[in-house]
């Protein structure tokens, strides 16, 4: 049987193109690969001859049209699997030679090789298929400078995809003019990857041979959390200095020039911080209008042959104050030149003080500002501020965690995560600088002491010291936190999703074995089990009131019930306020979740959640896989913050151990519609891959929580764990109702997740 797709007449010259030329190509995967994302990239209906999809070629010896009319190689059997009658018989001989013939190339072979041809233009296709915008867009041509580069953006309404293919033999690079499209981020569409944001210079890519790229420009899309801008804003305002650092500060210059000072300060406080604060990713307020930025402590920090400004800034906005933790950095002249390059990237503005221009810069920057707070912090200092004092202070295992020869060690460029600013020392420390700075006692650092010093659990990161502000009222405030780094493959979250993707991919056209996630699930038994070490660990009895394990009240469990109502409440509330802004279909889904709210609620207060003897502890607060690092096939538990939405004090406040469990399981659930999203967006039908993801989750909560049940039995956490599993189910449901408020202030388009998860778990279908 001929099989052939459904053309469009304006695409009929593909064929031809694509006929004359097989005989060259059939002997390159590559080019056959690059020739098809030319052709399914160009405007109207492609067609692709029989054959074509597993690169079967033609039999040039036939002669007129009959190379391309022998039958289509289906399996290695009699006659390509094509017919049963005798070979004599067939009008035209099946290819037979020894590279391209139906025995070597064929579907049913193709269809069990998850990179074989075949299976690529079933994907390529799905992806052509999930976009209007390659058949009915428009068409315009790029012109880099290699002419080795075929570069065109498909664009539809505001929907726009970046095609680059390189035509050479051999790797090539390109520069292309996108900056029409700037601020938006390129999406491969094959691996939904993002790429870094396009900006006004010319974006850079190289391509190996005969290799091609599909981009989604996308504008909803986040920036790659690894991604830094490397290069200074042009336009940067100018600060005039006349006695350094002490221009900015009144109380400290002559009298005569105290006016030039609060002009200055005026000038740092309302043009040069705003603008700076604004662009950083650590900055919680993005979006919302900075109303007044106050500098409201500082101490001038001497190390060496440097000196930083180290201040505390309080900022005003719409939501609120905030204060932020801004270390400061200046660098002057030619003599400077290295330090002012290596700056760049952090440059809040350019400084003049007479004949010397310079920056000034965030200290995070600077790989002498690094050294120097780890040598501080190893010799225990404090230094006092104006209305305060800074303290450095080392952990018991600082100079184990340390060592020798900090200077030899490469410092990297910071990392902005979250709230926070990261730079590592070679592959020995790692040290985190808070920004967004609150009073009280940190819970990373309180319980990373503890685990380090006290309990000597070995599957955390290690602290090595810290850097608090003490206020004159008496209030702490963590600035940094210096630990020992952990060579690492990754954090459990990126890893679930790779295998995941994985997985699928590799079962569209074959059926996956029983025993295809026995590796994985290996992984999350060793996971279940050291969570439960986790545990155990914070349960021992050390004399430290913060620390040491109590029993669970009748008391407590109601107050715990209590506490998932007024969650479930709260974001029950939040949803209905936001229905209006929720599109379809999600709208639907919302809208069923907000009208089960009576019974959902009667099935919190009647939960059965009790138990017979418990103990409650410290526990980590905010447990996921993006919380554990895989390290030969180990994993060391990270970032002992807690829920960054709650205070302190309530994530320093004992409670069951099983709200970790219940997180980690939660987790699993979002990489489970994670998985089926992203192989949604890639189109298709993913109507299969619904029960395979089920039954995924199903076999890692049952490894994870069969690993953790055999760690802790008779340990005390619990009478037992199926005593416990109604209180476990309890948590689940207030960790599902957190995520729904978290998504709906945050991720708008992702809150299906948690409200699937609320609906499954209250039972209500």
């Amino acid at each position: 049987m001929y099989k052939m797709y459904a053309v469009d007449p304006r695409a009929r010259i593909n064929l031809g193109i694509r006929r004359r030329l097989a005989p060259l190509m059939e002997n390159d995967l590559d080019r056959l690969k690059l020739m098809n994302s030319l052709l399914l990239s160009m405007p109207g209906s492609p067609i692709i001859y029989y054959g074509d999809e597993i690169g079967m070629g033609d039999n040039i010896f036939l002669g007129d049209r009959n190379g391309v009319r022998t039958p289509m190689q289906w399996t290695p059997d009699r006659n390509a699997g094509f017919s049963r009658c005798d070979p004599q018989r067939l009008f035209l001989p099946p290819i037979m030679d020894a590279i391209y013939g139906y025995e070597a190339v064929n579907v049913e072979a193709q269809r069990r090789e998850p990179s074989s041809l075949l299976n690529w233009m079933k994907r390529i296709l799905a992806v052509r298929k999930s976009s209007q915008t390659f058949g009915r867009g428009r068409l315009s041509f790029l012109r880099p400078g290699n002419r080795k580069i075929l570069a065109y953006l498909r664009e539809l309404d505001n929907e726009a995809v970046l095609c680059v293919a390189n035509l050479a033999r051999s790797a090539q690079p390109v520069e292309l003019d996108l900056k029409r499209h700037r601020g938006r981020v390129p999406v491969e569409l094959l691996g939904r990857t993002a790429f870094p944001p396009i900006g006004d210079l010319p974006y850079m890519l190289t391509l190996p041979a005969h290799g091609f790229y599909w981009f989604r420009l996308a504008t909803d899309v986040e920036v790659p959390h690894w991604h830094e801008e490397r290069l200074a804003r042009e336009d940067l305002p100018m600060l005039v200095l006349f006695d350094g650092w002490l221009s900015f500060f009144r109380e400290r210059v002559v009298p005569w020039r105290i006016g030039m000072a609060e002009k200055l300060r005026k000038q740092f406080e309302q043009e040069v911080l705003p603008r700076y604060l604004e662009t950083q990713r650590w900055y919680a307020g993005k979006g919302e209008p900075i109303t007044q930025v106050r500098l409201i402590d500082h101490v001038l920090w001497e190390s060496g042959e440097h000196c930083w400004l180290l201040a505390l800034i309080e900022i005003e906005g719409t939501a609120g104050r905030d204060v932020y933790f801004t270390p400061l950095a200046l660098a002057w002249g030619e003599a400077d030149d290295e330090r002012i390059r290596g700056l760049a990237p952090a440059t809040l503005a350019k400084v003049r003080q007479k004949a010397n221009v310079g920056v000034l810069a965030d200290a995070f920057a600077e790989e002498s500002f690094c050294r120097a707070v780890v040598d501080t912090v190893g010799g225990g200092r404090e230094f006092p501020f104006a209305h305060g004092s800074l303290r450095f202070s080392p952990t018991q295992a600082f100079a184990q965690i340390v060592g020798k020869g900090i200077s030899g060690l490469p410092v990297t460029r910071p990392h902005a995560l979250s709230s926070n600013t990261v730079v590592t020392l070679g592959e020995r420390l790692f040290l985190k600088g808070y920004r967004r700075v609150r009073p009280g006692v940190n819970p990373e650092v309180e319980v990373g002491r503890f685990l380090t010093e006290v309990a000597h659990f070995p599957n955390c990161v290690p602290v090595a010291g810290t850097v608090e502000y003490s206020a004159g009222e008496g209030s702490t405030m963590t600035l940094a936190l210096l630990q020992g780094y952990v060579s690492n493959q990754g954090d459990g979250w990126s890893y679930t999703i790779e295998y995941l993707k994985r997985f699928l991919e590799q079962s569209r056209d074959t059926p996956p074995s029983p025993e295809i996630h026995g590796g994985y699930l290996a992984l999350m038994q060793t996971l279940g089990t050291r969570t439960a070490e986790l545990h155990l660990a914070l349960a021992q009895s050390t004399g430290d009131p913060n620390f040491d394990p109590e029993p669970v009240a009748a008391t407590d469990i109601a107050g715990w019930k209590t506490r998932v109502r007024e969650e479930a409440v709260s974001a029950l509330d939040h949803l209905e306020r936001r229905l209006g802004e929720i599109a379809a279909p999600m709208h639907n889904d919302a809208n069923a979740l907000v009208n089960q709210r009576k019974p959902l609620l009667a099935r919190i207060d009647a939960s059965p959640a009790s138990v017979s003897k418990a103990l409650k502890t410290r526990y980590h607060g905010d447990y996921h896989l993006g919380q554990v690092l895989l390290t030969k096939n180990d994993f060391a538990i990270i970032d002992f913050e807690g829920e960054p939405a709650r205070s302190f004090e309530e994530r320093r406040r004992k409670h069951s151990s099983l709200r970790d469990v219940a997180g980690m399981l939660r987790s699993f659930n979002y990489a489970h519609w994670t998985a089926l999203r992203q192989a949604g967006e890639i189109g298709g039908d993913i109507s299969k891959f619904a029960p395979l993801l089920l039954s995924w989750e199903h076999d890692v909560r049952r490894a994870f929580l069969d690993s953790y049940e055999k760690a802790t039995r008779d340990s005390g956490l619990y009478a037992s764990f199926e005593d416990a599993q109604a209180l476990l189910h309890l948590f689940e449901l207030e960790k599902a109702f957190y995520e729904l408020h978290y998504e709906l202030n945050n991720r708008p388009t992702w809150a299906d997740i948690p409200m699937r998860g609320i609906v499954a778990l209250a039972g209500l279908v």
